[in-house]
């Protein structure tokens, strides 16, 4: 892990430019081109071989038969063989070493977290020992996993909570108890999807339970009128513009300003999408779709798309076929919304989105269903428990994370180091009033920070981070920074039940400005911070 000092905000990376992985990654593409270079040698060495029986077949009546024309030739031909032979093997072993580097990876981070484990159930153990004491010993080992946790953040505290607590309360319950725990360790564990399980578990309990209902998506375009909620209220039958055709916004090849368009989500009408087209100095479309994170926490199963259900939606859309409901809201949201733009299936698309809407990035980018309809190039994300979601190898990654964000915690663990996944963690300097816990969690998770740290680390000189600009600059067509012209739409969308009786809680509607009618739900968004990188109208 590499780390970078940017000011008073300090940065570590994982995965990306510069790790081994990625080193690898470019190993095995360098052994690609070996590959197809030996078989491009095949036809050259097959009319090499034509030309030598044809020389020797004319020569046979010859005076002066060309022995050692004939011979060079063979030899020639013997050689280009054997080369050819060694450079698809070599081909082979190249591409071989990174797998068996990944490999290795995951036995290693196996073994750890069995270690890890075993620690804690002996600690549980002897927890249990201290019999009436027990408590007192429970008390104490809280005491040292909470300094612990601070010292290097709350982020990898609450992950060795997670992977680790339930052996330790395995051990405290007593011998009985942590055998039969050892006894469910012997099955074969996926460490790289332990954040999963719980989510796969809460959303089955709430199919059987009746709680979350099969729903279907509509949506609307929504004017700009609307786009601010704190913005003044436009009286019915003001004119507006049609909100079909979009605005006209400027936006950069910037992290921090992929990020700002992600905050400004949050501002839109509960349930909305950003989705931004640009157009590239080729003439070619790049689009860019920005999510909020989650919006309604009342209601487990509410209408708007952002709620918890649709946070678990996201985590299990790998294994939707086990669900009453077999799509993900959220990703029908962004089908037809860049649809509805006007962008067409091979247009390249970039989704950014912060805590819940990241982990429906990933989970868009991860599943070859979307990946079939729409053209995902590179996901930028901050904040989000996501790294359990096989995205796809030519997705390229930027994870935004905080050494003290505990929702990024409800992965389990760090995401592997691979060459197209880059984590960059920021350490902020302690700011006043943040030494209480609950302060420091929300501050560590709040947007606007995120968006800060962006701003600080484009002037680092990390080279995973340098290659995700110049990937997002490529994306846009333009140089790293540069502004572009592009068109703005917003679309809301509602999850409606098949059966849309007692979804949520009740919805009322109200007249909307020159549109359809807007929604009045509420819901939690973030606050809007007035940042000098963010993207405006034109």
């Amino acid at each position: 892990m590499a780390s970078e000092s940017e000011g008073e905000t300090t940065f570590s990376r994982s995965g990306g430019a510069g790790s081994i992985s990625y080193t690898l990654a470019e190993i095995a593409e360098a052994g690609a081109g070996i590959a197809r270079l030996a078989q491009l040698v095949e036809p050259l060495l097959d009319r090499l071989q034509s030309e030598r029986v044809w020389l020797g077949d004319a020569a046979q009546t010859a005076s002066d038969y060309p022995y050692g024309a004939l011979e060079s030739m063979q030899h020639a031909l013997w050689v280009g063989r054997q080369a050819q032979i060694q450079a698809v093997s070599l081909a082979r072993k190249l591409a071989q070493a990174g797998d068996s580097y990944a490999g290795a990876e995951a036995r290693t981070a196996t073994l750890t977290a069995q270690n890890g484990r075993v620690a804690a159930l002996q600690d549980g153990l002897a927890t249990w020992g201290w019999g009436a004491l027990a408590a007192v010993k429970l008390l104490a080992d809280a005491t040292a996993w909470m300094r612990q946790a601070k010292d290097k953040g709350l982020r990898d505290g609450v992950e060795d909570l997670l992977n680790n607590g339930a052996a330790y309360a395995a051990g405290a319950a007593g011998p009985l108890v942590a055998m039969s725990y050892l006894i469910s360790q012997l099955r074969p564990h996926d460490a790289a999807k332990a954040g999963i399980q719980p989510a796969k578990a809460a959303r089955s309990f709430l199919d059987a339970a009746g709680v979350a209902r099969p729903g279907h998506l509509t949506m609307r375009p929504v004017p700009a009128e609307e786009w601010n909620k704190e913005a003044r209220q436009w009286p019915p039958g003001h004119a507006v513009a049609d909100p079909s055709q979009g605005e006209p916004w400027t936006t950069a090849a910037s992290i921090s300003v992929m990020l700002a368009e992600t905050q400004a989500a949050y501002s839109y009408p509960p349930g909305s999408i950003g989705v931004l087209q640009v157009v590239r100095p080729d003439g070619s479309p790049a689009w860019v779709v920005n999510l909020p994170g989650t919006e309604d926490w009342s209601t487990l199963d509410s209408t708007n798309p952002f709620d918890m259900e649709g946070n678990l939606e996201g985590l299990t859309a790998e294994h939707m076929e086990a669900y009453k409901q077999q799509h993900v809201v959220v990703q029908d949201l962004i089908k037809q919304a860049l649809a509805a733009s006007g962008a067409l299936p091979d247009d390249e698309v970039l989704i950014t989105g912060h805590s819940g809407g990241g982990i429906h990035a990933a989970a868009a980018a991860a599943s070859p269903e979307f990946l079939n309809e729409i053209n995902v190039k590179m996901i930028v994300i901050a904040g989000a428990p996501a790294k359990n979601l096989d995205v796809a190898e030519g997705v390229s990654v930027l994870a935004l994370e905080n050494e003290n964000d505990i929702v990024t915690a409800a992965d389990f663990g760090a995401p592997a180091a691979t060459a197209n996944w880059v984590t960059v963690t920021s350490h902020r300097p302690a700011a006043a009033g943040s030494g209480d816990v609950g302060t420091l969690v929300k501050e560590a998770h709040a947007i606007e920070n995120y968006v800060s740290d962006a701003v600080a680390l484009e002037s680092s000189d990390i080279p995973a981070v340098l290659t995700s600009q110049q990937t997002l600059a490529a994306f846009l067509g333009v140089g790293v920074g540069a502004v572009v012209q592009a068109r703005k739409f917003v679309y809301q969308g509602r999850d409606v039940d098949e059966d849309a009786k007692n979804k949520g809680r009740t919805v009322t509607r109200a007249p909307s400005a020159g549109g359809p009618d807007a929604l009045k739900q509420g819901g939690t968004g973030a606050s809007k911070l007035d940042n000098p990188v963010a993207p405006g109208p034109q």
